[in-house]
């Protein structure tokens, strides 16, 4: 088992690592990236075994008909599908999903059909983040974007890009009401956002 000054020590160095690749728009790392350090938040989860099943589930969450919020799901969908070819999580393998979203009903109707470790929530959506939020919460999916604005909105986590390095986000009472458990490593090198 590993120390928690390794487990540290090893997020600081992902986070320095995935800074180190010039972000293509000034708040977004790219996809690879975001892919990265959001499957290594799940890791620092304690209760993720718990609110998936044998396989960590990722759905991303696009504006159905916003053709610039389909693309970045897709693209983030294939870094997510290459990364996972290389990683697992918690020792489960990662299934991908892109869903179009027009309303939190049909985000209800795909979270009650199958559990999702992560909901990753894209920024077209961003005026539909606190009710995407609560259907989240219903059905115990971690929540995560690419700005902090958005987990200012009401997700949990984002990982963005701030003056050329990486930065983790975490709002650990959303997370918690999420049903997720963040191992306090994983906070200590993260923004954290208060209620």
């Amino acid at each position: 088992m590993l120390s928690r000054r390794t487990l540290v020590a090893g997020l600081a160095a992902l986070v320095a690592l995935a800074g180190g690749v010039r972000p293509a728009r000034a708040a977004e790392l790219p996809p690879r990236n975001q892919a990265l350090l959001l499957l290594r938040v799940l890791a620092y989860d304690r209760n993720l075994k718990r609110r998936t099943g044998s396989t960590v589930t990722v759905v991303l969450a696009a504006r159905a008909g916003d053709r610039t919020s389909e693309e970045r799901a897709a693209s983030l969908a294939g870094a997510f599908e290459e990364v996972s070819r290389e990683v697992v999580v918690a020792g489960l393998p990662v299934k991908v999903e892109v869903l179009g979203v027009r309303d939190a009903a049909g985000l209800e109707a795909r979270l009650g059909a199958a559990p999702a470790a992560l909901l990753h929530v894209d920024e077209a959506l961003a005026a539909q983040v606190p009710e995407l939020s609560r259907v989240a919460r219903r059905h115990g999916a971690l929540t995560a974007g690419a700005s902090r604005a958005l987990v200012e909105a009401g997700l949990s986590v984002a990982v963005a890009a701030r003056q050329r390095r990486a930065v983790v986000v975490v709002s650990p009472a959303a997370a918690r009401q999420e049903g997720a458990d963040l191992d306090s490593a994983l906070l200590a090198v993260a923004e954290i956002v208060a209620p």
